[in-house]
């Protein structure tokens, strides 16, 4: 495996694809509206057309719709490789589509990652897998150019694990925030409620890596939009209803998180659901 397709090159796909060009790899990248500076290493394409003899094309797109309308055209234009979704998609989409696709012999697996823009650059991010254990080991110098590689099922798994990782995440993110604009209520100042916190039972990612420099600080540009955050919560809400595993906040969670996109904006930050909780005083 050495040709490798990128498609997609929004917040993410722009500092990852890059990557495996450091490691050996032959990149072309195909966004209908960005493209990506030629120092990177990263070749250009015009069309999907372009990336129909690559060994593999990695997808870093919005959801699941995008990703199978993309997958359809892969398969139009002759792809017969394999293919890497690293974008967060509904699982049974990705079942779906794992069928159809095999249908023209292409072969599907599953990666969505978790770390934000910042470790996405520096090829950090936790890189949750789904598929056989053959196509995972395919691609596994691939993925590891990304981070940390944990194959945690069969195909779907990873999207199911990416959503409900977000789930756990936006929980903590709420609570956290209304903790905050709690503790300033009694005269804690939010630096110290941030070091207190992270120094006990409380502390999560929220606390640790995201109070000060962007929601303390009302900044709001940790570079995660809420509307995808929602959307991963809308799927895992899914996912545990159907499990069985329901809870109050399991639904409350998900109705927040709607009503704050369309109160804020598709353009919002997740962390500027504080604005949500605790509004900027005029």
């Amino acid at each position: 495996m050495k040709s490798i397709g990128f498609v997609g090159l929004g917040a993410m796909g722009s500092v990852m694809a890059p990557l495996p060009v450091e490691a050996g790899f032959t990149v072309t990248g195909f966004d209908p509206v960005a493209r990506l500076d030629a120092s990177c290493g990263v070749v250009m394409a015009a069309n999907l057309h372009d990336l129909a003899s690559c060994d593999a094309i990695v997808l870093m797109l919005p959801d699941g719709t995008v990703v199978t309308k993309v997958a359809t055209s892969l398969v139009q234009v002759g792809f017969a490789g394999l293919l890497i979704d690293m974008s967060s998609s509904q699982p049974d989409g990705t079942i779906a589509l794992g069928k159809q696709l095999g249908e023209s012999g292409i072969r599907l697996i599953d990666a969505p990652v978790s770390g934000g823009r910042k470790k996405a650059a520096l090829g950090t991010l936790m890189v949750m897998t789904g598929g056989s254990a053959d196509d995972l080991k395919a691609a596994g110098t691939l993925l590891a150019c990304f981070g940390t590689v944990a194959h945690v099922g069969p195909l779907a798994a990873g999207h199911a694990m990416k959503a409900l990782n977000n789930y756990v995440s936006a929980a903590g993110l709420l609570a956290s925030m209304q903790a905050l604009a709690t503790a300033e209520s009694f005269g804690i100042a939010p630096e110290t409620f941030t070091k207190v916190i992270n120094g006990s039972t409380g502390r999560n990612n929220t606390t640790e890596v995201k109070l000060e420099p962007f929601i303390i600080s009302r900044h709001y540009d940790s570079g995660f939009f809420l509307r995808l955050m929602a959307k991963d919560v809308g799927i895992a809400s899914d996912l545990i209803k159907n499990a069985g595993f329901d809870a109050p906040i399991t639904t409350a969670l998900n109705e927040y998180l709607e009503s704050a996109v369309d109160h804020l904006g598709a353009d919002a930050d997740h962390t500027g659901l504080y604005e949500m909780v605790n509004p900027a005083k005029p």
